[in-house]
């Protein structure tokens, strides 16, 4: 270290101080080797107990602004004098001001520092590390002459994509969403009520309409309407109609449909389910890599109820990427209704129709599905799709073609 080498020089200049009869240089030369040491001693002491720690929201939404606190301890007696703080925050985290701080720090005290984060792209991010450099008194406050310090403690944080209502999204406020009536012999449905009716041997007890019974003076039941349960699954398209990465733009209006659809069908406390040929990377990858075969990271997540579930769908949308070689939609939808019950709602949200797409959603229509079709990329659509979506609307399938809009498009780099 440069340090050990101006101390053996100064020993040297002591001793021929000394040996030479320079008394006032060798006192002088001492002086500064003990100072040297001393300011060694120090910085070594308070950096070794001086401790950065981080803390963060782990989930948050498209547009959101957050705040991270980070808090400063010198655990030992020695007071920090000076130490320039730096935090790492990644792309697509926008910063109003640099985390970047110069700050002094008294023996066993804690400071705190905040900085905001805007949260303008959906996505998993990992802050951090945290890079310092610390000196003394006697330093110049350079990265020459400092010490660096470094934690490497990470947070990590997922962006979940925007959640806007269906008529900001151009679509329509009743889709055909919901529970469907039937005549089949399934449970009755308690929230939906009929009628009444004369009390009959083996009715449950539990039904009785009591207010009834003691007007009319008989006892009454209550009776309830049949229905049928119908989940809603969305077909995420997610491969370039091209095969380019132009279409990013208009793969994140897709992305806001099918999260903006699951939210709705939370609310109404259906079962919903998400499939999709995009990928999902997770945390140990972020960007695409040809090396990983196009089913890898694929959700396939059957319908179940709740916002636990709800947020486990939002997750793997805030991951999700387009995948220019993965399996064209039509080569997946019969692996993926065939886990679906009868009746259920299936809606396909893709860039544009072609005529393959078109035979699929026709065929699923027969076999029992309630089909919807939404196409995000209406300004981008090619004659093919125009034709397609005629064909669509000739078949009696609900179609909605819409632009995503300006007003909720928040900018991704």
């Amino acid at each position: 270290m440069w340090w050990l080498a101006i101390i053996g020089i100064v020993a040297l200049l002591v001793l021929q101080g000394i040996w030479l009869n320079y008394w006032l240089l060798g006192i002088a030369m001492l002086l500064l080797a003990v100072l040297t040491l001393s300011n060694r001693f120090w910085l070594w002491q308070a950096s070794r107990n001086t401790r950065v720690t981080r803390e963060v929201i782990e989930r948050a939404f498209r547009g959101d602004t957050i705040e991270v606190r980070l808090t400063v301890h010198n655990g030992g007696k020695f007071p920090l004098p000076w130490l320039t703080l730096r935090d790492t925050v990644p792309n697509g985290l926008e910063i109003a001001e640099k985390p970047e701080w110069l700050l002094a720090v008294h023996g066993e005290e804690k400071r705190q520092l905040y900085y905001q984060l805007e949260c303008r792209r959906r996505g998993r991010f990992q802050i951090g590390p945290l890079d310092a450099v610390a000196g003394v008194i006697f330093d110049t406050r350079s990265k020459e002459s400092g010490t660096h310090l470094s934690w490497q403690n990470r947070s990590r944080l997922v962006v979940y994509p925007h959640i806007a209502p269906l008529e900001k999204l151009l679509l329509p406020s009743r889709l055909p969403l919901g529970n469907l009536r039937t005549r089949q012999p399934l449970l009755p449905d308690p929230s939906r009520i009929a009628g009444v009716r004369e009390y009959q041997s083996g009715d449950d007890p539990r039904y009785i309409d009591w207010r009834n019974t003691a007007r009319l003076g008989s006892l009454l039941v209550k009776q309830f309407e049949r229905t049928r349960i119908v989940p809603l699954v969305v077909f995420l398209d997610l491969r370039p109609p091209d095969k380019s990465f132009a279409w990013r733009q208009i793969a994140e209006a897709s992305i806001v449909v099918a999260a903006s659809l699951a939210s709705r069908m939370n609310e109404l406390k259906q079962p919903f389910g998400l499939y999709s040929n995009g990928y999902d990377p997770g945390w140990e990858a972020s960007s695409w890599d040809k090396s990983l075969p196009p089913e890898f990271g694929r959700p396939e997540m059957s319908p179940h109820t709740g916002t636990p579930w709800l947020y486990e769908i939002l997750d793997k949308l805030a991951g999700i990427e387009i995948r220019p070689d993965a399996a064209n939609l039509e080569q997946l939808i019969g692996r993926w209704s065939s886990k679906l019950p009868w009746g259920a709602t299936i809606a396909f949200v893709s860039f544009e129709p072609y005529p393959d797409l078109v035979t699929e959603i026709g065929r699923l229509r027969k076999a029992g599905f309630t089909v919807m079709a939404i196409f995000t990329g209406a300004n981008n659509h090619s004659d093919r799709a125009i034709a397609a979506l005629d064909a669509l609307r000739s078949l009696g399938i609900r179609t909605y073609d819409i632009v995503y809009p300006a007003e909720l498009n928040l900018t991704t780099k």
